[in-house]
């Protein structure tokens, strides 16, 4: 038996039981001549023989004590649906933690050909909603633990000043309550100017930055060029390495639909023989299906299950050049972005559930500056109001449940809201099995286990 010790920092495993059952949240996923059991509550990876693999399923108490410290046996007792649930209800419900993404600009410098925006009102972030984030979030303070903000747009560095002075309010209040903060930035990467890197890295604090390339200059050009035509990709380049050299956590985000598939490869071997190979995260999304993309670029994106196939061979190859390692799937906040906690600003102050809904009347929950309005609204009260257990609904069944808390809410209740695909499921879900299998192989292969 080989133990691959992955348990999740927050999923609290008793060892103290007379008898024990197997977990209900195992999902057990062949391999060679063997069977990895992955626990989606806790986490804990582990590799039986199907000898083992049936004994102790059939007779957990003849299992050794670490199955029951990594939460592959449980008491018998335990209730594990419920308590997940129960949890789910509880953290749904629960303020204490923020996440706030604030839209700082609709404008931006690009102009993408996969751009799902649409001709939404341009403009930055104003200074009454500049006022009534910071009242929102001081109303928040005494009881916060944490606040986690996500700058966003169209373009967030289009509003540097907007930024700046909502992270000075943000950090003092953070160490005049306690509360812990963080940020990060999703940014096309263009305007990261020497004097604005260090505005956000030093004043601003925020150190993680996702980037978008989605080739080698000629391809990325073409895809991502400036509103004027002209190129973008060797800017983007060179701001990339200067963050990393400032100690900055780069992920760059590959936008992948057919007509660039095959040219991938070319920028992993790019940046494998760059400075900053072994330096950066990489991260392979699909080209994206949304209300307002354009219909030329419709017709070039992969379904779910295609991009699956291709994103698998493509960590794959970045593997081999040793910018990628593979890992388990991590769970998202329990209650996903049902918590009350979890909302998106827009640049009037406006409220809304989910980042691909900026600027979209239909989908505004309300407004900072009217709190009480933030529930007057049907959709939402039915958006609140779901469960993953809601009509006997499918979720409730799933051993993923722990890890995507039900998915999409948005493509489960409202299906005249174009989302990207009509299925609730998370994009990973269809090779996540096969990534377990990396993983574990990966992780033999360096002897990072616990043999027992």
């Amino acid at each position: 038996m080989k133990i691959f010790r992955n348990i999740y920092e927050d999923c609290l495993v008793h060892t103290r039981f007379e008898h024990g059952k197997w977990s209900y949240w195992n999902d057990c996923i062949p391999y060679m001549n063997s069977i990895i059991c992955f626990n989606t509550l806790s986490g804990a990876t582990v590799l039986l023989s199907w000898e083992q693999f049936a004994i102790f399923k059939d007779n957990p108490d003849e299992a050794p004590d670490v199955l029951k410290e990594i939460g592959i046996i449980v008491s018998k007792d335990k209730k594990e649906k419920q308590e997940w649930f129960s949890r789910y209800l509880e953290e749904k419900n629960d303020d204490s933690v923020l996440d706030l993404t604030i839209a700082t600009s609709m404008n931006c410098q690009f102009r993408c050909v996969y751009c799902f925006e649409g001709n939404k009102v341009i403009k930055n972030l104003s200074d009454e909603a500049i006022s009534n984030i910071k009242a929102f979030v001081e109303s928040k303070c005494p009881s916060l633990k944490e606040l986690r903000v996500v700058w966003f747009g169209g373009e967030p560095l289009l509003g540097i000043p907007q930024i700046r002075e909502l992270s000075a309010f943000f950090i003092d209040q953070s160490e005049k309550y306690g509360f812990s903060y963080c940020s990060d930035i999703t940014t096309n990467g263009w305007a990261l100017t020497e004097k604005n890197r260090g505005i956000l890295f030093n004043e601003c604090r925020i150190h993680w930055y996702y980037i978008t390339l989605d080739g080698t200059a000629d391809i990325h050009d073409r895809r991502r060029p400036l509103a004027n035509g002209k190129g973008t990709f060797e800017i983007i380049w060179r701001n990339i390495h200067q963050l990393v050299y400032m100690g900055a956590s780069v992920l760059i985000r590959v936008t992948i639909d057919k007509t660039n598939i095959g040219s991938i490869p070319l920028l992993i071997d790019k940046i494998a023989s760059s400075e900053i190979a072994g330096k950066i995260y990489l991260s392979f999304v699909r080209t994206i299906d949304y209300s307002f993309t354009p219909e030329a670029a419709k017709k070039t994106i992969f379904s779910v299950k295609e991009f699956a196939r291709e994103e698998l061979r493509l960590m794959g190859y970045a593997h081999t050049k040793g910018l990628y390692s593979y890992s388990l799937p991590r769970p998202c906040p329990t209650g996903g972005c049902l918590r009350k906690g979890d909302i998106v600003i827009g640049t009037a102050g406006e409220v809304y559930k989910c980042t691909d809904t900026i600027g979209e009347k239909q989908w505004i929950i309300g407004s900072l500056s009217v709190p009480s309005s933030n529930t007057g609204v049907q959709w939402y009260k039915e958006w609140l109001a779901w469960t993953p257990f809601t009509d006997n609904n499918k979720c409730s069944r799933c051993k993923l449940l722990p890890l995507c808390n039900g998915g999409c809410p948005h493509n489960i209740l409202f299906t005249q809201k174009k989302h990207g695909t009509d299925e609730q499921c998370p994009d990973w879900k269809y090779n996540y099995k096969a990534r377990i299998r990396l993983f574990v192989q990966e992780q033999i292969n360096n002897k990072n286990y616990e043999e027992v």
